[in-house]
C-alpha cells in the first residue's frame, strides 16, 4: 500500500463531528486516477468526532488517522504531513464539499509542473452551513464578500494574491526543502489566529518559488447563515471595493502615497452619487426585500469602497483627506443602519 499512494488528502477537525460525514463522503468519491490516502488529524475534538473518524478507519482502508491534542491548525497540519506517504500533498478543512474531479485536478497540474517550486490552490465557493438555498434576497455577485476565492483562469498569482489553506496543494519535498508551517501563526481552537497558508506561499516565493491558482480544484466551504445578512454583505461589498483599489495601486506603485493622485473632483463627484444611490437603493430594498433591489444595493456599495479606494492613492496621509474619510465613515455607517440585519 506503501508504494502505491501518490497523494495525501490531509484533513484536519476539531469539533465539528455534524459536518465530517459529508465532507469524507465527497473525498472517499473522488475520480482519480492516481491512489490516494486520506490522512484525518483530530486537534484535540472534545465530542464525537473519533467515534466517526474511527468508522471511517475501519470502513475505508485508504483512511487513516492520529490525534494532535497540541491546539492549532498548524500543528495538526504538521502531523498531517509526518504522517502523510503521498509525494503531493493536498490539504482541505472540515467545513468542505469537494467535487469529483478535486485531486485528479491537482495530479494532472503537477504532472505539468515536476521539479518546479510550486505551491497551487483551487476555487472556493460558498454555501449556508446547513446546505439549504440562499435567502430569497441573495444575489451571485454576493458570493464576493462571503469568502469566495476565484481567480477566474490557471494563472501564476502576482505577489498580493494568495490561495487558502483549505484548498492548497503542495508537493512534499517543499516541505523537506523550507519546512513545515510555523505553528507561531494559524487559528489555534476557537482563536482565529493569523494565516499560516499565506505565510507558506511567501516563504516559497522568497525562495524564487510560484503560487498558481487551478480553476477545475473546486470545493464548497460551508458558512453559517447567521452570518449572511444584509448588512453585513453590503459592509463586506464596501470594504471589498476600496481594498481592490488600493492593491491595485500597491500593485503598480508598491505603495499607495506614491500613486499619483486621481482627479479630486471626479473622484468626490463619483463617491457621492455612489453614496447617494446606495442610500436609495438600500432604502429600496428595505421595503420591498427584492434580489434587483439587493443587487443594485450592493454594487453601488461595492462602488462607493472603489471610489474612496481611488480618493485615498496619493492623498491618504494629507489633512484633507483624513477629513473626507472621517466624512465618509460617518455616512457607510448611515447607510448600513438602514440594511436589515435580517430581512422581513
Amino acid at each position: 500500500m506503501d508504494d502505491e499512494v501518490k497523494v495525501s488528502v490531509i484533513v484536519c477537525t476539531r469539533n465539528r463531528v455534524s459536518y465530517l460525514q459529508q465532507c469524507f463522503s465527497s473525498i472517499a468519491a473522488q475520480k482519480c486516477s492516481m491512489p490516494f490516502e486520506v490522512v484525518v488529524i483530530d486537534n484535540g475534538s472534545t465530542d464525537e468526532t473519533q467515534t466517526v473518524i474511527r468508522q471511517w478507519c475501519e470502513k475505508d482502508p485508504r483512511f487513516r488517522s492520529a490525534r494532535e491534542d497540541r491546539l492549532g491548525l498548524s500543528q495538526a497540519k504538521n502531523a498531517g504531513v509526518q504522517l502523510a506517504r503521498g509525494r503531493l500533498l493536498v490539504f482541505t478543512d472540515d467545513d468542505v464539499i469537494v467535487e469529483t474531479n478535486w485531486i485528479e485536478t491537482y495530479c494532472d497540474f503537477f504532472s505539468r509542473k515536476r521539479d518546479d517550486l510550486v505551491v497551487a490552490g483551487g476555487l472556493i465557493v460558498p454555501i449556508p452551513h446547513d446546505l439549504g438555498d440562499w435567502p430569497s434576497w441573495f444575489v451571485e455577485p454576493a458570493l464576493a464578500d462571503l469568502a469566495l476565492l476565484d481567480y477566474q483562469a490557471e494563472r501564476m498569482l502576482t505577489k498580493m494574491e494568495w490561495v487558502w489553506g483549505g484548498n492548497m496543494a503542495i508537493p512534499a519535498y517543499l516541505f523537506d526543502q523550507f519546512g513545515l508551517w510555523d505553528v507561531t501563526v494559524g487559528r489555534r481552537g476557537d482563536e482565529r489566529g493569523t494565516f499560516e497558508d499565506t505565510e507558506f506561499q511567501d516563504r516559497v516565493r522568497n525562495a524564487g518559488g510560484t503560487v498558481w491558482f487551478c480553476p477545475g480544484a473546486i470545493l464548497h466551504h460551508r458558512v453559517d447563515r447567521q452570518t449572511i445578512t444584509p448588512r453585513r454583505v453590503l459592509s463586506t461589498a464596501y470594504a471589498r471595493g476600496r481594498n481592490e483599489s488600493l492593491r491595485k495601486s500597491l500593485l503598480t506603485w508598491g505603495n499607495i502615497d506614491a500613486a499619483p493622485k486621481q482627479n479630486l473632483i471626479k473622484c468626490l463627484t463619483n463617491l457621492a452619487a455612489s453614496f447617494i444611490l446606495w442610500t436609495l437603493w438600500t432604502i429600496a430594498f428595505r421595503l420591498v426585500v427584492s434580489r434587483n433591489c439587493f443587487r443594485r444595493a450592493h454594487h453601488t456599495a461595492w462602488s462607493c469602497g472603489r471610489w474612496l479606494g481611488n480618493l485615498d492613492a496619493g492623498r491618504g496621509s494629507t489633512p484633507s483627506y483624513q477629513t473626507i474619510a472621517r466624512v465618509i465613515f460617518l455616512m457607510r455607517g448611515l447607510v448600513l443602519r438602514l440594511a436589515p440585519e435580517a430581512p422581513k
